[in-house]
């Protein structure tokens, strides 16, 4: 166990932003092969229907992946209290370490009534921690809301369902005859492989017209547990990840330096926090527990060996198989 706790949150965000770059390779390889179509159905008097068809699905890696990502953030965060805690105790592990985790809390009155599993902490990072929780949020695009449900699918349930978000969506109409057409829009999100995405009335209508569009689409990944907010639609999915990182990073970032004085990210922190923590002092070095003392078992005579089994022969030197012989020990031969 390394003596900097807060070393451990650094490598989870690091280890998450590994996966994100895996997603996009992922991703890439995958809207290379052209996967969707697009087709304008005529419903009749003049309605016409602009779908998207998912023709190959998304590969099973891209979930995995995600999931992978959204392990190594969330854990990201309960090392943070962890860590937190250690250097407030002064003792590593800290005490009682099986109750702690970062707090992700809807109502106040699962906060209080959680409020326990943090006595390890300060009342400053208690007070901290208050802040963030999602129901004190004034939005529903709290950080910490969406990464903690997020991350209960994938741990808890099953994978998340990866989807295609169709981020750009700027049709152009032609039409034989003159008419005016009309725009509605509909689903941005294909899941389950298809999506209806606009519908087009022309009138008046004249069953001589011709009506045929360029769809103009751009299409990015997504999951379709992520919540339906335009805050978050807003922007592309890599970028999303990109943000909860750079938040993940600022956390570490709040609490290291409180308890350091120092952190690698100390860019992200505000003067006045800094010239707070500054004044208050860092924290007592953390007191590692001493190892423990080796308990000896009983003494054993040792047995004649040769020189074969000094030198490894005698051991297994592959896999075993159902179709090859059993390996048999070459003291055991006639």
């Amino acid at each position: 166990m390394g003596s900097e706790p807060f070393n451990a949150c650094w490598d989870r965000l690091e280890r998450a932003s590994t996966h994100r770059g895996n997603l996009t390779t992922v991703w890439n390889e995958y809207i290379e092969e052209d996967p969707y179509d697009v087709t304008l159905t005529h419903q009749g008097d003049g309605v016409h229907v602009l779908e998207v068809w998912e023709d190959n699905p998304i590969p099973p890696q891209f979930a995995l992946e995600f999931g992978e990502w959204l392990y190594n953030a969330r854990a990201c965060l309960d090392y943070i209290i962890w860590a937190t805690a250690a250097y407030v105790t002064g003792q590593m592990p800290p005490p009682k370490e099986h109750v702690l985790q970062y707090p992700v809390y809807d109502t106040d009155n699962a906060w209080t009534k959680n409020l326990p599993r943090l006595r390890s902490l300060a009342p400053r990072h208690q007070e901290m921690l208050l802040q963030m929780q999602p129901f004190n949020a004034r939005t529903g695009s709290n950080y910490l809301k969406v990464l903690n449900h997020l991350a209960r699918v994938d741990r808890h349930r099953r994978l998340t369902i990866s989807a295609a978000h169709l981020a750009e969506i700027q049709p152009a109409i032609s039409l034989s005859m003159n008419a005016n057409p009309t725009i509605q829009w509909g689903q941005r999100l294909v899941v389950d492989g298809h999506a209806e995405v606009a519908r087009i009335v022309v009138s008046p209508w004249d069953p001589a017209i011709e009506v045929s569009v360029n769809p103009r689409i751009g299409i990015d990944p997504d999951v379709a547990e992520w919540p339906e907010l335009n805050f978050w639609r807003k922007f592309r999915f890599g970028d999303r990840l990109r943000m909860i990182e750079l938040f993940l990073a600022a956390e570490i970032a709040t609490y290291e330096f409180d308890c350091t004085g120092s952190s690698r990210s100390s860019d992200l922190l505000t003067d006045q926090y800094v010239a707070e923590c500054e004044e208050r002092g860092a924290l007592d070095p953390i007191i590692m527990d001493a190892a423990p003392e080796v308990d000896w078992g009983p003494i054993t005579e040792a047995t004649p060996s040769t020189q074969a089994r000094f030198q490894g022969d005698d051991l297994p030197t592959g896999a075993a198989s159902p179709d090859s012989p059993r390996r048999r020990n070459p003291r055991d031969q006639a």
